[in-house]
C-alpha cells in the first residue's frame, strides 16, 4: 500500500512545514523468528557485534513517534515525548517513526527483526503529527529536547524544500553540544539538486539510498550536499502495533547510518573514551575517508563519497584509538622515568 499524502495543514504562520519524504509500505507482516535484513547482511553488521552492539549510546529519533509496546522496541526506548499535541501522545499512528527506530535499535530477542545497534538506547521525539506533518517550531523543540537529554546522535528522516533559520540555529546548537546530526537527503530524485532541508545544511550528514544491487535508487535525492549512501530500498523493520513491514526511502538509509555511528561511538568508549571523532566535522571526514567509492571516481552528486563501509569505519577508528593509547602510555612511561631519574639525582646529592 502507498503512503497517503494529506493536504497541507493550515499553521497560521509562514514557517516551513516538514514532512515525511514520500515512501511506500510494501508489506506488513508478523515475524515468528528473528530476521537480519539484507542491508545488515550485505554490510557485515553481525560481524561487528562481536566488538560492540551500541551499548551506552543514546540516539534521538525525531519523527512520527514510536510504537511504545512493540516487543523489539519496548526495552530500547529510554524516553519519548510528543511535540505535536497529538491525542495519541508519543505513540506512533503513522508507522514511519517505528520503522526508523527499529532500523537503529530493534532488540535481539529471537523474534521480529534486529537493528544495526541492538543495545543502543532511543530518545523518541514526536515532531511530526499523526498526518505526517510538523512545523519548524515543533522540530526545533524536538532538537532542543534531544540536547537536554544528552543525546549522542540525532537522526532525522524528514524534510522540507524551504529553509528555517530557527531550525538551522537549533542544529548548530546540537552540533556545538557534541551531537552527531544525520539527515535523510530526501526522496525527490532523480533530478540533481533535490536534497531537502535540513540535510542540505553543511552541519549535517546527508544520506542517500541504495538498493540490493548497491546502486542509487531512482527516488534518492541528488546533489552536492549528499555525503554518502546506505541501504534504503525494501527495508524490513518494526511497524505498529507489534509487527514488521517493508518500507523504502532515504528515511530508511539514514537510521542505518545512525546505527553504524552508534556502534563506532560505543567501540571508542570501550577504550576509555579516546577517539579521533569528536565533532560533526570529524564524523563527516571519517565517514568520507572510509566510504567505498561508487559511481564516478571520487565525489559525485549521486553517491556522495560512496557507500558507507561500517567495517572500515570501525577498524580505522580502532587503529587510531590504539595508536593514541599507545602514544599516551609511552608518554606516561617517559614522564615516570624522568621523575625517577630526578628523585635518584636528589637522593644522590643528599648523600654527598
Amino acid at each position: 500500500m502507498d503512503s497517503q499524502v494529506p493536504q497541507l495543514p493550515e499553521t497560521g504562520s509562514d514557517e516551513p512545514i516538514f514532512v515525511l519524504p514520500p515512501y511506500k509500505v510494501e508489506q506488513v507482516l508478523i515475524a515468528a523468528t528473528e530476521i537480519v535484513d539484507w542491508g545488515l547482511e550485505m554490510f557485515a553488521i553481525p560481524n561487528l557485534w562481536k566488538q560492540t552492539k551500541g551499548q551506552g549510546i543514546k540516539v534521538a529519533v525525531l519523527d512520527t513517534g514510536v510504537a511504545l509496546r512493540h516487543p523489539e522496541l519496548v526495552d530500547a526506548v529510554e524516553n519519548a515525548r510528543d511535540f505535536t499535541n497529538s491525542p495519541s501522545g508519543p505513540s506512533d499512528v503513522d508507522g514511519h517513526g517505528t520503522h526508523v527506530a527499529g532500523i537503529i535499535a530493534a532488540r535481539q530477542n529471537r523474534g521480529g527483526v534486529v537493528g544495526v545497534a541492538p543495545q543502543a538506547k532511543l530518545l523518541v521525539g514526536k515532531v511530526l503529527g499523526d498526518n505526517g506533518y510538523g512545523t519548524a517550531g515543533q522540530l526545533v523543540k524536538g532538537i532542543r529536547w534531544a540536547i537536554d537529554q544528552k543525546a549522542d546522535i540525532l537522526s532525522m528522516s524528514l524534510g522540507s524544500p524551504l529553509p528555517s533559520n530557527e531550525m538551522h540555529e537549533a542544529i548548530k546548537a546540537a552540533v556545538e553540544a557534541g551531537i552527531f546530526v544525520i539527515c535523510a537527503a530526501g526522496n525527490s530524485g532523480p533530478n540533481l539538486e533535490t536534497v531537502e532541508y535540513p540535510a542540505i545544511y553543511p552541519e549535517t550528514l546527508s544520506v542517500g539510498a541504495i538498493d540490493r544491487t548497491r546502486r542509487i535508487t531512482q527516488y534518492s535525492s541528488r546533489g552536492k550536499a549528499v555525503d554518502l549512501v546506505a541501504p534504503g530500498d525494501n527495508i524490513l523493520s518494526t511497524f505498529p502495533p507489534k509487527g514488521v513491514a517493508v518500507l523504502s526511502g532515504t528515511s530508511m538509509a539514514t537510521p542505518f547510518v545512525s546505527g553504524v555511528v552508534a556502534l563506532m561511538l560505543a567501540k571508542h568508549r570501550s577504550f576509555g573514551g579516546k577517539t579521533p571523532v569528536k565533532t560533526q566535522a570529524d564524523l563527516i571526514e571519517h565517514l568520507r575517508k572510509t566510504a567505498t567509492d561508487a559511481g564516478m571516481p571520487g565525489f559525485d552528486p549521486y553517491y556522495g563519497f560512496g557507500l558507507i563501509n561500517p567495517e572500515a569505519l570501525l577498524l580505522s577508528h580502532l587503529d587510531h584509538t590504539l595508536k593514541t593509547i599507545a602514544r599516551e602510555e609511552l608518554t606516561s612511561k617517559y614522564i615516570q622515568k624522568l621523575k625517577q631519574l630526578k628523585e635518584n639525582s636528589v637522593n644522590s646529592l643528599g648523600n654527598q
